[in-house]
């Protein structure tokens, strides 16, 4: 009997385990993979928004998709308006980057700094992607007019105010004054922000999309006087 309550004794106890490789710990992710997983989330729901609408996507999908628990998720975007108001955010602040990349090559006067904005604006507004981060704006802001509002400030009014600044700079270094350089600086912006439903442009005609800003640009350097 000793001998067999020794064996039962022993089959029953845990085996020991090795402890000679190692075995890693669950913790926080490194800076690095917590913005991987960051930019994972943003462009699938972006993918997202713009292939179904935002009534259609669901937090879930857009975990599933990321490979990331909902937590994790939710952790960064508490809830669906607050994850688009992100994808808009970070899709406009994609295009400010890309629009930047040549502006050390902006001329030094006025006309020639317009132009390069002009035309900047103007093949922006043929670009599938605006067009359809502007549509899926426009079919939310009856009921998040807040999503709406995002769009304004990180889209429309930056450009506003980048014009703005160029208009002042340039009235101080011509000795020009500019008395309404925000309403100027709107005239260009709207005249150019829907060039493929005013004039029926497509992406392939960037050429045209040029000659019409450089035009705009003209006309309005053609008053400044009143401006």
């Amino acid at each position: 009997m000793p001998a067999r309550a020794a064996t039962a004794r022993a089959a029953s106890a845990k085996p020991a385990v090795a402890t000679s490789g190692h075995v890693p710990r669950r913790g926080r992710p490194s800076a690095d993979r917590a913005e991987a997983i960051d930019r994972a989330i943003i462009a699938v729901a972006r993918h997202r928004f713009f292939a179904d609408g935002f009534d259609n996507v669901s937090m879930e999908q857009v975990a599933a998709d990321a490979r990331v628990s909902k937590g994790t998720l939710y952790a960064r975007h508490p809830s669906k308006e607050s994850l688009f108001k992100a994808v808009i955010n970070a899709t406009v602040a994609g295009w400010s980057e890309e629009a930047g990349r040549n502006d050390a090559l902006l001329p030094k006067d006025l006309a020639g700094r317009l132009r390069y904005h002009a035309r900047t604006i103007a093949r922006s507004s043929l670009r599938d992607d605006v067009q359809a981060t502007r549509r899926l704006i426009v079919s939310t802001s009856h009921r998040f007019p807040q999503l709406s509002a995002a769009m304004h400030e990180t889209g429309y009014r930056f450009i506003v105010d980048l014009l703005i600044g160029e208009i002042e700079a340039a009235a101080v270094r011509d000795g020009i004054p500019a008395r309404d350089p925000e309403n100027v600086a709107k005239l260009l912006v709207n005249a150019l922000s829907d060039l493929h439903i005013q004039e029926g442009l497509t992406p392939e005609q960037g050429d045209a999309a040029d000659r019409f800003a450089d035009r705009v640009v003209d006309l309005i350097m053609a008053g400044r006087a009143a401006w």
